[in-house]
């Protein structure tokens, strides 16, 4: 459902629009122009809006979630001139202008065919009618028979023919496979036709084989060839109209349209748009430069080429959310392309990028990480600038303030990070980076977890005293292990403290955290599978042999007890045993 929001020249009306998810937003626009041209608005411009985003032409109805019986709002658009810039808004509005007469052209373009489709529809039925009641006077002719397999034929052709209005579409059961429907009569026609025409000659050959005597022969036969001939060309002309419906079928609402609104307006007429003063028209610069980004590599290239990095850095940095975001989004889009990152990293526009992360629009912020993440990936030195004076500031402000899903490409940086060498410890160099990843750990999102344990696991293989220097962490990981049932996070958690375990400087710490910890290992004790059990066997043997008082404790005697019972991994019940002789030497 489309609603026009708070429109008041459509008095609050909606109206329902049947897509599929696979169509582009113009197709969608398309349907809607359609609907306006019936009330007299079909030169009405607009926008559509969901969830508080403009929608781009470009893209697709399932790209922005849209479902079954949601709404979408329709924003009208006015094209007025720039009072700011005279030559601005000449070429502008001219642009405008030709964009609206091709927009027009092609709406009734799109209606005539579909008047044409009705037409042929209401001719074919008529056609078929006449082959019908000469079907039925074929019982009187030479050829008598033959009545049967023609009215058989006409009987089906009223069934299968398509019911088609214009304003309504098809009717009932007339929906699918139309183009099979019409295509199997316009061949079962033509078939009747040919027939037809070998009774013509069968008559003329056969049972009035010279034209002299031709005027003698009997009434039937005169009958019997009127009958014939008209029915043979009633069958052509239905075979011909058939043929034109298959074709027309081949068309539905926004063939013509939709190219025109995905059409990229001139760059030039874009750029100076961008750079007026009026922030409507540098949103429509926007908009217009985001669809441009997302359509082609040509149109990247071509945009590139002209200076529209730079436009879109400076658009970026716009106090208007709604001028951010499009510039935003089209960095993103532009950044796919590895070549133009280079160009785009040379003109400094990752600060850019790092200070949109404060925005309070969380598409602004979305659109920022993924140029990042984009970066990170294909661009190992431009990690170094991303966390150079406070990128580390910016992109925590994104966990403490931002959706999950904004927080779960965080975590993907930190990751891609954690695989540089000289990057890696920029991430807990700070207290409050460390407090961070703590926050992250006991996040309810399993992917962001996975995506941050990972990245603590790979700087404990590279560097284990980096991890083991901030013993905060392991609170968080021991509740990681107890509120989780995704194993991978309950692996890496539980190879995390192992490195705490076996560090004499933080084992104590780590018993010390006395029922976190026997809740932990009893989990990984009763677990089935091998590595966390031989896990909890060597974290139980290096907090026996850091102090010998805990081979007093019940609690953790049980536990080895019972890994010991139980061990599916053989260095685990070694351990367990040597854990209990330990104990029994002790006692003696």
């Amino acid at each position: 459902a489309l609603s026009s929001g708070i429109n008041a020249e459509y008095g609050g009306r909606t109206f329902v629009v049947s897509c599929h998810e696979k169509d582009s937003i113009a197709r969608l626009k398309a349907n809607i122009l359609h609907i306006l041209f019936e009330m007299g608005r079909g030169s009405h411009q607009f926008r559509l809006r969901f969830k508080n985003l403009y929608l781009k032409d470009s893209s697709t109805i399932e790209e922005y979630g849209i479902a079954d019986s949601h709404v979408v709002k329709m924003i009208p658009l006015s094209y007025k001139s720039y009072t700011e810039n005279p030559l601005i808004s000449s070429t502008s509005s001219l642009q405008s202008r030709e964009t609206e007469d091709n927009l027009q052209q092609m709406l009734h373009k799109e209606v005539d065919t579909l008047k044409t489709r009705e037409k042929l529809c209401n001719d074919i039925q008529v056609f078929t009618w006449i082959i019908f009641v000469f079907g039925v006077l074929a019982f009187l002719t030479e050829y008598w028979y033959t009545a049967f397999y023609k009215c058989a034929f006409a009987m089906l052709a009223l069934y299968m023919t398509p019911k088609y209005t214009r304003l309504s579409g098809f009717y009932l059961r007339m929906n699918e496979r139309n183009d099979v429907r019409i295509l199997f009569l316009a061949v079962s026609s033509l078939l009747l036709f040919l027939t037809n025409a070998g009774l013509l000659a069968i008559l003329h050959e056969v049972t009035c084989p010279y034209v002299s005597v031709f005027p003698y022969c009997s009434g039937t036969v005169y009958f019997s060839v009127v009958i014939y001939a008209t029915e043979t060309v009633a069958l052509l002309g239905f075979s011909i109209l058939a043929g034109h419906l298959w074709r027309n079928f081949d068309f539905q609402i926004g063939n013509y349209i939709e190219p025109v609104l995905i059409e990229i307006r001139d760059i030039k007429y874009i750029f100076a748009a961008a750079k007026s003063k009026s922030v409507k028209e540098q949103r429509s610069a926007g908009l217009d430069l985001a669809n441009m980004a997302a359509s082609s590599a040509d149109n990247k290239f071509a945009l590139v080429t002209q200076g529209g990095l730079q436009v879109l850095i400076d658009l970026a940095l716009s106090e208007d959310e709604g001028v951010r975001g499009y510039a935003i989004e089209a960095i993103a889009e532009l950044l796919t392309i590895k070549s133009i990152q280079t160009e785009y990293v040379e003109l400094g526009g990752i600060s850019t990028l790092m200070l949109a992360l404060h925005s309070t629009d969380q598409h602004v912020v979305k659109e920022s990480l993924l140029a990042i993440c984009q970066l990170c990936r294909d661009h190992e030195n431009v990690m170094a600038t991303i966390l150079g004076e406070n990128g580390m500031d910016d992109l925590c402000h994104v966990i403490s303030n931002c959706r999950m899903d904004c927080v779960r490409l965080v975590a993907g940086i930190f990751l891609d990070v954690s695989f540089t060498d000289d990057l890696r410890g920029e991430l807990l160099r700070h207290r409050k980076y460390v407090a961070v990843f703590e926050r992250m750990i006991r996040m309810s999102d399993v992917v962001t977890q996975q995506l941050c344990l990972q990245a603590l696991e790979i700087i404990a293989i590279s560097s284990p005293e980096l991890i083991t220097a901030h013993s905060s962490l392991i609170p968080a990981l021991l509740y990681a292990t107890q509120h989780t049932n995704d194993l991978q996070v309950r692996t890496i958690a539980a190879k995390l403290l192992l490195y705490f375990a076996e560090d004499p400087q933080t084992v104590k710490e780590l018993a010390g955290c006395d029922q976190q910890l026997c809740g932990t290992l009893a989990t990984f004790v009763r677990t089935p599978d091998n590595i966390l059990q031989c896990i909890a066997s060597k974290i139980l043997f290096s907090l026996m042999q850091a102090d010998r008082k805990l081979l007093q404790d019940d609690h953790l005697m049980d536990l080895v007890t019972t890994l010991r019972q139980n061990a599916v991994d053989q260095e685990a019940w070694v351990l367990s045993d040597k854990i209990l002789l330990m104990k029994n030497s002790t006692e003696i």
